[in-house]
């Protein structure tokens, strides 16, 4: 090894790698401070760095083969020692390490007086913005519904451009009703620009005052006013987009997408289901399926009405579907609708998210990835299909993924803080325990009454082994499922044998009939692999779909080595690269 060591120093390999190391460096440092003035995000300094990567062991193998002649490069074999140069080459490239080293120095002095990655991030932020939720100036107070649609509609034009940054729905309507200044929102959300308007409705007619504002200096870059009929509020969304891109001065490959307009009355009972389908409860879901269906038998031929349709459905196959039919008769309405959907509008992207969500629930996972990327690639930007689009690579057992999409639908919705709860999911699942404790706590800072995400908190808790603090946790969830679940499993962590015997028992006597994949991960934290075996089965032959979720968690390592984990496995029929563990 010895004289392996000191061959590499003849033939200069070891300079010949700390220089390529250097110049490398300096090479990423320019790309990040150029690359933005062209366009180019963070992707393609991601591909400049993995071509230097792969060009390492190529100028490794160069150096080692080849030495640099008065003549030109000759292979090293060739050289005789007489004539060789190396040494005269070797101090050479001494002084090409200095300079690079100096010049790296530089440039990061530079950066800090000049802060040109900041100048850039200042570039990119002028194409964004915030569209706040426009108030309700009607004389009785019972539009809000019709404002928020109506600001929510010109948002998701918006954010159909790809060149620009729009703030998603929950964070730029966070500020509903509050006193907060342009300027202050502008700083929380990152953005340049601030839409704000307002709506007087009387009668068939409508008054929409609109302000795009610079929330820099708090100037008013325009307002307008429009004085329409009903009839008129399609080419007002579409107007109003267009005037801010305009104002804005953002490239647009193409004219905003037109709204397919519809009967008046129609799209008042679309917004209306929209702003129940925002509260998730069993009574709200029944009465938004009731109104989407009333607004659809008055025009069947406005796609964004089937889409949510398939929403309200696929919601309720989950948690609301008493007395409202079987979930195989649920998913194929809801399939029925969604499809319908694409049919009248091919371009409708969180129509393809919708339809994905069917296909995982029919464990169809190509065609699910298939419409996953069809959504993204007509609405990249958009942060609700960021969150579908973590689901699905959640699904596959591809957490690293599903992570790091989860962080960019949080930069996109900041003040959403669903994503973190989720985030924190990911996170406990892919071993990252430190992770997950603080993405819950932000999340529990929020909504601090949330009986789920304690008891989350008290699983994360519990694989960090602070068994105590987790059992508190969990008891702040009154849940009687949930706080059976996890409970037991703490319990049993504790060393309470009986106590976890019998909150089990209760478990499989209460919810035995339909939460097989949640017993079963109790069986496996406990190391009884018979019985986690047999329940998981039992969610297999009822096609339980969280049982794919399920499949992520950490305690079910216990079944891993197992002959029947992978005969388990592989009878799902995932796709080849699905990244669950196969032993």
């Amino acid at each position: 090894m010895k004289k392996f060591i000191e061959e590499l120093k003849r033939r200069n390999v070891i300079k010949a790698a700390i220089s390529y190391v250097v110049f490398s460096w300096i090479l990423i440092q320019v790309a990040s401070i150029l690359y933005p003035s062209f366009g180019w995000g963070q992707d393609a300094i991601s591909k400049t760095l993995i071509l230097l990567i792969i060009g390492f062991p190529v100028w490794i193998v160069f150096a080692y083969l080849f030495e640099w002649t008065p003549s030109g490069f000759q292979k090293t074999n060739d050289v005789a020692e007489e004539t060789s140069i190396a040494k005269s080459t070797s101090k050479k490239m001494n002084g090409i390490i200095m300079a690079g080293l100096s010049f790296a120095v530089l440039l990061l002095v530079a950066d800090r007086v000049f802060d040109f990655t900041g100048a850039n991030d200042a570039t990119n932020m002028d194409k964004s913005i915030a569209v706040l939720a426009f108030a309700d100036m009607s004389p009785e107070k019972d539009q809000e519904y019709f404002s928020d649609g109506i600001s929510e509609e010109i948002l998701n034009l918006l954010a159909k451009i790809p060149e620009l940054k729009v703030i998603s729905r929950t964070s730029a309507f966070s500020f509903k009703g509050t006193n907060t200044t342009t300027e202050e929102i502008g700083a929380k959300l990152k953005v340049a620009h601030v839409l704000e308007g307002s709506i007087r409705k009387s009668g068939n007619t409508f008054r929409i005052t609109t302000q795009l504002i610079n929330v820099a200096d708090g100037t008013h870059l325009w307002s307008e006013t429009y004085d329409r009929d009903m009839g008129d509020i399609f080419k007002i969304q579409d107007e109003i987009a267009a005037k801010v891109t305009q104002q804005l001065r953002v490239t647009i490959l193409g004219d905003v997408v037109a709204t397919k307009e519809t009967d008046t009355e129609a799209y008042n009972l679309f917004l209306q289901t929209k702003q129940l389908s925002l509260q998730i409860t069993s009574d709200s879901n029944e009465n938004a399926e009731k109104l989407i269906r009333q607004s659809i038998a008055i025009d069947s031929t406005y796609a964004p009405a089937w889409a949510l349709l398939s929403n309200v459905i696929y919601e309720s196959i989950f948690n609301y579907t008493r007395g409202r039919g079987t979930r195989t008769e649920r998913i194929t309405i809801g399939k029925a609708a969604v499809n319908k959907a694409i049919q009248l509008d091919p371009k409708n992207a969180l129509a393809y998210a919708s339809l994905a969500d069917y296909n995982r629930l029919e464990w169809d996972f190509e065609a699910a990835a298939r419409n996953t990327n069809k959504a993204l690639e007509l609405a990249p930007e958009n942060s609700e299909i960021m969150r579908r689009t973590a689901s699905s690579k959640l699904n596959l057992g591809n957490l690293e993924e599903g992570i790091a999409i989860y962080k960019k639908a949080i930069t996109l919705d900041p003040l959403n803080y669903i994503p973190d709860f989720n985030l924190a999911l990911l996170y406990s699942w892919n071993d990252q325990y430190d992770e997950a404790e603080a993405s819950m706590q932000k999340y529990l800072l929020m909504y601090p009454n949330t009986g789920v995400a304690h008891n989350f908190m008290g699983a994360i808790l519990l694989a960090k082994g602070n068994y105590q603090q987790a059992l508190v946790e969990v008891e702040k969830d009154n849940d009687p499922f949930w706080n059976l679940y996890r409970k037991s499993m703490v319990v049993y962590a504790l060393g309470r044998q009986d106590e976890a015997n019998t909150l089990l028992k209760q478990l499989v006597d209460e919810f035995g009939n339909e939460s097989w994949p949640n017993i079963a991960h109790v069986y496996a934290y406990r190391g009884e692999k018979d019985e986690a075996f047999k329940w998981l089965e039992l969610a297999f032959d009822n096609r339980d779909s969280s049982l794919l979720e399920i499949l992520n968690y950490p305690e079910l390592k216990s079944l891993y080595g197992d002959p029947r984990w992978n005969a388990f496995i592989n009878k799902l029929g995932l796709p080849k690269d699905h990244g669950f563990h196969l032993d």
